[in-house]
């Protein structure tokens, strides 16, 4: 969501002017699930989005919900429990009881799984000891671990984290399709903003060919773009809040017959040395979808050295698995955080902060949305801002944007 184009005290002739309590801009999990979640709060509410629902950050998501688990040895470091809830969450949400109906989201995996290398044995035992009492944690053995662990080589320990996997495009796919009639497509060259000295927006200017003039006058304004807030934040004349880009290596891989896997390595690093998720594509074979430390670190490696060391990654920690024809390809995404957020976990709350009647928002992760619906509608209630416009009871002129593929969909074409 980049752009967007400034304005002061535009008049077009014949214009049609839409009230609405809320305009979102961004199409990703934060834009949608805002938009679920304020429109069932009974506020009029419509979703700008300038290219594809999903966009780059979002499908590209390796869909892991998570309470922090995952972090394995490095947790010891500080209390994760502002993450527990977070799988429980999206459970209710995923059984038609939570704070979004989710149900009918394809779930890839029920658990995800940890393993350590096996020099690492004794202090994983230490570390999960107090979990496995809180169901959070169980120690597998022989045929109760993921196939891709159930070779006599392994020497390991393994575990089944109380932590799911969901499947980005059919998220995405159910967050829109109940709220298609306040969802639209707007290019950046159509699309003006108007503020006042206090930087409010007061309203939003849709023109193109063909077309007759749109205005849009939010009471509120979320945005929820991603890396595209820094261009907003600019529309508006504001520098804060700023946000910071940690750029991550994805590592593609696609062979015939892989083992399903969603697992994390434990190593002596602040995070997973390697994770692992798989992604059934639409041809009948799948993907591992390769991240963790070896993302992180990989961030200034070119894609041929990225590959090869990830190759040398699966031929140390997985040496049994069968990886000769596999076809590689990398992704780099960049994660938005607001600048400053440093450490281990953090953040470990979705961000939400008001400048003027402008709400900037970043849910940090993805197993952070259901926190970042809950801290906008808290905001709202805090400064007494109640629905005041109906829903918009006629379609508005423009197109409804179509969803985006995953990488993993269109990498190996």
């Amino acid at each position: 969501m980049a752009g967007w184009h400034p304005a002061t005290r535009i008049d077009f002739p014949a214009m049609r002017t839409i009230d609405t309590d809320i305009l979102i801009f961004g199409g990703g999990v934060a834009g949608l699930w805002l938009l679920n979640r304020l429109r069932g709060s009974g506020y009029s509410a419509i979703l700008l989005e300038q290219d594809k629902l999903g966009g780059h950050e979002s499908l590209n998501a390796n869909g892991i919900i998570h309470g922090g688990l995952k972090f394995g040895l490095a947790a010891m470091l500080r209390d994760i429990e502002d993450l527990d809830d977070m799988p429980a969450l999206w459970r209710d949400c995923l059984a038609g009881r939570g704070d979004i109906n989710l149900s009918g989201v394809k779930v890839l995996s029920e658990h995800q799984y940890l393993w350590s290398e096996a020099g690492l044995t004794a202090r994983a035992t230490t570390f999960f000891a107090s979990r496995l009492l809180t169901g959070q944690v169980r120690a597998v053995e022989g045929a109760e671990r993921p196939d891709a662990l159930r070779h006599p080589a392994f020497e390991g320990k393994a575990y089944e984290l109380a932590d799911l996997v969901i499947d980005m495009p059919s998220l995405m796919q159910k967050l829109a399709q109940p709220q298609k009639s306040g969802i639209y497509k707007v290019s950046m060259q159509n699309c003006h903003l108007e503020t006042d000295d206090r930087h409010n927006t007061t309203a939003v200017f849709i023109t193109a060919a063909g077309m007759e003039p749109l205005r849009i006058k939010p009471r509120r304004v979320i945005l929820a773009g991603g890396q595209g807030n820094h261009a907003l934040l600019e529309d508006i004349g504001l520098r804060e809040p700023e946000m910071e880009r940690r750029t991550v290596h994805m590592v593609l891989l696609k062979r015939a017959g892989l083992p399903v896997l969603h697992a994390h390595c434990l190593g002596n690093s602040t995070k997973p040395r390697l994770t692992i998720t798989s992604h059934p594509t639409r041809d009948g074979e799948s993907v591992w979808y390769l991240g963790g430390e070896l993302a992180e670190d990989g961030a200034l490696r070119d894609e041929r050295l990225q590959i090869e060391h990830a190759q040398r990654e699966l031929k140390e920690l997985l040496p049994w698995i069968d990886l000769k024809g596999a076809r590689y390809k990398t992704l780099k995404i960049d994660r938005i955080l607001p600048a400053g957020e440093r450490g281990l976990f953090r953040p470990d709350n979705a961000f939400v902060e008001t400048r003027g009647n402008n709400l900037v928002v970043w849910p940090c992760k993805l197993t952070l949305a259901p926190n970042l619906g809950r801290q906008v509608l808290k905001q709202f209630e805090k400064e007494g801002f109640l629905p005041e416009h109906p829903p918009q009871a006629e379609a508005l002129p423009l197109l409804y944007p179509e969803t985006g593929l995953p990488a993993w969909e269109t990498l190996f074409n």
